[in-house]
């Protein structure tokens, strides 16, 4: 196959194969190396992650099925509202004034419960408690080991919390009480972001089965958040 016939289409199909493989350990390191191994023209437009995306799901569907995919996804929202869920106990017992700031909330993808090809939760955290304080209530929550470094955003220099499960990688930002953040925009380019609190997050789980108030289900395989 040539080159020139190579579309960017292929480049994310073959770019995906590499990722779910191991043999790429980013999304971009994925369609540099379906670039070399296709021997496409380098001029060709890299795909989208709307491409991407859409081959991860048809990728996993073909392997595992549809429903398994959904129940994936089912039990990522879960443990995305438990990790709100401790970070709301954490402030209430740290946080004097929590109730004067929006409630932590998870932006981006994560808030339209979309989680293929790369599953990443990004959440914000409106507080002056610590971020170690933070971390420490995730880990001791059942999380993991956490970690609290500096990321440069358009408003400064802010902590995040990372983590990782065998779901998704969670990057949670603590934002000081005075901070101008806007909620409605990212904090590195400044573009429009979805975002949603607990209840707002909550609202996306009927989608994939039959869960109640108490965000539990009787038939799910995965057990219910901590």
């Amino acid at each position: 196959m040539s080159g020139d016939r190579i579309s960017s289409d292929e480049i994310a199909r073959l770019a995906v194969r590499a990722l779910v493989s191991g043999r790429a350990e980013s999304v971009d390191e994925a369609i540099d190396r379906a670039v070399v191994e296709s021997r496409a023209d380098p001029r060709t437009q890299r795909p989208t992650r709307a491409q991407l995306r859409a081959h991860a799901q048809a990728l996993e569907e073909s392997e595992t099925g549809d429903l398994a995919r959904l129940l994936r996804i089912e039990a990522t929202l879960r443990e995305a509202l438990s990790v709100l869920s401790v970070l709301e106990e954490t402030l209430i017992v740290h946080d004097r004034d929590f109730a004067d700031h929006a409630a932590p909330a998870v932006y981006g993808r994560a808030a339209r419960g979309e989680f293929d090809l790369d599953p990443a939760v990004h959440a914000r955290v409106v507080t002056a408690v610590p971020s170690h304080t933070l971390a420490q209530a995730l880990g001791d929550a059942g999380f993991g080991e956490t970690e609290v470094h500096a990321i440069e955003t358009r408003y400064g220099c802010l902590d995040e919390i990372t983590f990782a499960t065998e779901l998704a990688q969670y990057h949670i930002v603590r934002v000081p009480p005075r901070a101008p953040v806007d909620p409605r925009v990212d904090l590195i380019r400044g573009r429009p972001i979805d975002h949603a609190d607990f209840e707002a997050l909550l609202g996306r789980l009927p989608r994939f089965g039959n869960i109640d108030r108490g965000v539990r289900q009787a038939d799910s395989p995965f057990p219910p958040p901590r």
